[in-house]
């Protein structure tokens, strides 16, 4: 999990001030008032820390040395275009998405593939999200409850995702047997954040602990179906992967292990 410090802030004349003091308090860390002048690089240099959420008009921003993050669904936008004009969608064939079921998505990341899971798994459905890191965690918890695409369904899918800020280890150890109907995981979002342009203010906040068979047997636990998303098939099976799709031209395969 992310071991820098960090504080809060406020985006000038933004009039958040007060938002960005109660999230500081929230978190336990300083509260960072800005001058007239400097930047937050400075501003992060002179208070020794590495990271700033800043309260913006916008919503909760995270600045770090790499730049700035802040939510946005990204793909799954324009993925459900796509589902909804009738195509198909590995994610969702992958983990064989039906109305009412329930989806834990162990590496929420932003949440792109989160919310294309609880587009599939409707009203009746939930999906569940953990995310290590506490920054994104939060932001991306705030993004899914605030953001407007201007599509209903999908904002409805958003709403209804719960985005908690823990690791899938310790989350599942303490979840029921049989609480969801799958499990998923993306291991491959750390590999994009360290090579991705777009997602390059996420490396200093990625959690980076490899999945290992150890995680995948809390997971079968929890449900009867966990699915994993890679590159390498040989990775997959090494996990115990039992079944392997994806696209015919696709460099990503989604593993399958059922209990």
């Amino acid at each position: 999990m992310m071991q820098q410090k960090f504080a809060v802030t406020a985006g000038r004349n933004s009039g958040l001030q007060w938002q960005a003091r109660a999230w500081a308090q929230g978190f336990g860390v300083p509260y960072l008032r800005r001058g007239r002048s400097g930047s937050l690089e400075e501003l992060c240099q002179k208070h020794s820390v590495s990271a700033l959420l800043v309260a913006t008009k916008l919503g909760p921003q995270v600045f770090t040395e790499e730049g700035r993050f802040f939510f946005h669904p990204s793909m799954a936008d324009l993925r459900l275009k796509h589902v909804a004009a009738g195509e198909s969608d590995h994610l969702i064939e992958a983990l064989a998405l039906k109305p009412g079921m329930k989806v834990l998505d162990c590496t929420l990341g932003l949440a792109s593939d989160a919310i294309v899971a609880s587009y599939a798994v409707g009203a009746a459905g939930k999906v569940v999200g953990v995310e290590a890191s506490p920054l994104l965690a939060f932001v991306v918890a705030r993004g899914l409850a605030c953001y407007e695409t201007g599509r209903q369904d999908v904002d409805a899918a958003m709403r209804r995702i719960k985005a908690v800020h823990a690791r899938a280890d310790d989350y599942l150890q303490n979840v029921p047997p049989d609480s969801f109907d799958a499990v998923y995981f993306d291991p491959m979002f750390r590999f994009s954040v360290k090579t991705s342009a777009n997602m390059k203010p996420l490396r200093p906040l990625a959690y980076e602990k490899e999945i290992n068979t150890e995680i995948i047997e809390l997971a079968l636990k929890a449900a009867p179906r966990v699915v994993i998303k890679e590159r390498s098939e040989s990775f997959l099976c090494g996990l115990g992967c039992t079944e392997i799709q994806g696209g015919r031209y696709s460099r990503v395969k989604y593993g399958i292990i059922r209990r």
